[in-house]
């Protein structure tokens, strides 16, 4: 049984990952509305300084009916390692002993290889929002992705990175 969810923030780029941010947040809800859970929007300011990634999604959380008093801010992280560096310190705090992680599909298995790594004594499952991208995006993303995992498997987490 997850006590919480951890829903990932996006970058604020393009429309695409933007609306990417807001398919995550719905799930994230979607999930509340099943569960009755705390949710941790994760992401910082990476590349909006007025405005957080989790504060973006929360908003969102908010006007679908999610109570603020069941939403947790974590506004440092600007990497997926980062997202897991401070989520897990929420959850030790907290007392969480596990949580289901939200993101896209395409983010999902760098997403899952990372908190599995950041959090080894966590039970963690993980649970895809829609998907925005286009064939052909998909493909791109894809392979990105995987180059990334690669490379991360190959030399290890870099927690400078967070």
């Amino acid at each position: 049984m997850e006590e919480v969810i951890i829903c990932l923030g996006n970058v604020f780029y393009t429309p695409k990952t933007i609306e990417d941010m807001r398919l995550r947040a719905e799930k994230s809800v979607e999930i509340y509305k099943r569960k009755n859970r705390k949710i941790i929007f994760t992401g910082g300011f990476k590349t909006r300084k007025d405005l957080s990634e989790a504060k973006f999604m929360l908003n969102i959380a908010l006007k679908m009916g999610v109570r603020r008093k069941d939403v947790i801010l974590e506004e440092k992280a600007n990497t997926t390692i980062g997202n897991a560096v401070y989520c897990k310190k929420i959850m030790e705090k907290k007392g969480f002993k596990s949580a289901v992680v939200v993101t896209a599909p395409h983010h999902l298995r760098r997403a899952k290889y990372i908190f599995k790594k950041v959090m080894p004594c966590k039970k963690l499952s993980f649970e895809r929002c829609k998907s925005n991208l286009g064939f052909f995006e998909s493909i791109r993303y894809y392979f990105g992705e995987r180059y990334t995992l690669l490379k991360l498997k190959i030399k290890g987490i870099d927690f400078s990175e967070v």
